[in-house]
């Protein structure tokens, strides 16, 4: 069985983009768009060293809002995989799920078992290429991707700049990421630290909930 560290997209490999006009934050909607967020290649490549296949996990649901069409989305992830490469490192596959209840397009209408908090998308990938998902890892920067990682049996790491900012939507949610870091870069350095048995500086990264909360 082989293990895998899956990820999120936006937020975690890529930088959000900000819409003025609109007052939102969101994801990338052009390969123009498209800037990766610093050290992530490397990090990429560090996992790829270790013999961990790299999977990304992300709900897209652009295309069912109708923001951009599949040819855009292919070109996206198209720049963003170059990227990676440049960098030295290799995404293995992306799984996106396309579906939102709240989709202008009827096809993609739809409450599935693959849209994230749902871990349908990381037991898919985990069938597919034969992973043992108790000894896997899922990096991502939103709640639902600590949710689906719980439900699937991997350890969780949650990327968020501050420590304490999301402490009291976790517990809501009952979602327990094992690592807050504030980089994939940082990620990566835990997860390397726990194969190798370093404990102790994994534990630097260990979520507490309740001295976060105290500290906010």
């Amino acid at each position: 069985m082989r293990r895998a560290v899956f990820l999120d997209r936006d937020g975690v490999i890529n930088a959000m983009v900000l819409h003025p006009e609109f007052g939102i934050v969101d994801s990338p909607a052009n390969p123009d768009e498209v800037v990766l967020l610093p050290q992530v290649g490397e990090a990429i490549a560090e996992l790829n060293r270790a013999g961990f296949v790299l999977l990304v996990i992300s709900n897209q649901p652009g295309i069912a809002k109708g923001k951009f069409t599949k040819r855009l989305l292919a070109a996206i992830q198209l720049k963003i995989l170059a990227e990676i490469e440049n960098a030295g490192g290799k995404i293995d596959q992306i799984y996106n799920c396309l579906h939102h209840p709240n989709a202008v397009i009827e096809e993609l209408s739809v409450r599935c078992q693959c849209r994230k908090p749902k871990p349908g998308l990381l037991h898919e990938a985990a069938h597919e290429w034969q992973i043992d998902l108790e000894s896997s890892y899922m990096v991502g920067d939103g709640i639902h991707d600590i949710l689906a990682g719980q439900a699937a049996g991997t350890k969780t790491l949650l990327v968020s700049a501050q420590k304490c900012y999301v402490c009291e939507s976790l517990n809501t949610h009952e979602a327990r990421p094992d690592f807050i870091v504030t980089s994939l870069h940082e990620a990566a350095g835990v997860i390397l630290a726990l194969e190798d048995g370093n404990r102790e500086f994994a534990e630097r990264f260990a979520y507490r909930c309740e001295f976060a909360l105290a500290k906010s």
